[in-house]
């Protein structure tokens, strides 16, 4: 089961401290786990500001869900893998900002299924590095164009 609820608030930029803050949304999804139907069923609210008017709530709510579209086709690759993105904090901002570079270049690169793990890539690469030189020499970026 996976079930999505959402409201929307009309607001105030100065409440909401930020100027050109018009709504307030909020989405709360109660889910159970799919490999374990015994398991209690879980609950998460997350809480978003937008400049869309309240009026707009359909708008509102397709790019909330837009947004968690794309967190999990590329940011959960970055951070469920081995780079274990989110645990990284670095002190120099250009040290982090060349890793993401790289980062995004290398999922450019990587020829993976949807759903395939980016462990797989890394053991098999690790492991035969003519393949991953071969990959950087003669692969065809996947570009992902947003907007």
């Amino acid at each position: 089961m996976d079930r999505r609820r959402g409201a929307v608030a009309a607001i105030s930029p100065v409440t909401a401290g930020l100027p050109g803050a018009r709504c307030a949304i909020t989405v709360q999804r109660d889910w159970s786990e799919k490999n374990d139907p015994l398991s209690p069923p879980k609950s998460h609210t997350r809480h978003f500001l937008t400049s869309l008017g309240a009026h707009e709530k359909t708008r509102a709510l397709r790019a909330v869900r837009g947004h968690w579209s794309v967190e999990n086709r590329h940011h959960h690759k970055r951070d469920a893998s081995a780079w274990q993105e989110d645990r990284h904090r670095h002190r120099k901002p250009d040290a982090a900002l060349n890793l993401a570079l790289t980062r995004n270049v290398l999922l450019a690169l990587i020829p993976f299924e949807e759903g395939q793990p980016l462990a797989h890539f890394f053991e098999l690469h690790h492991r035969h590095p003519r393949l991953a030189l071969r990959l950087l020499l003669t692969a065809r970026p996947v570009l992902l164009i947003l907007g």
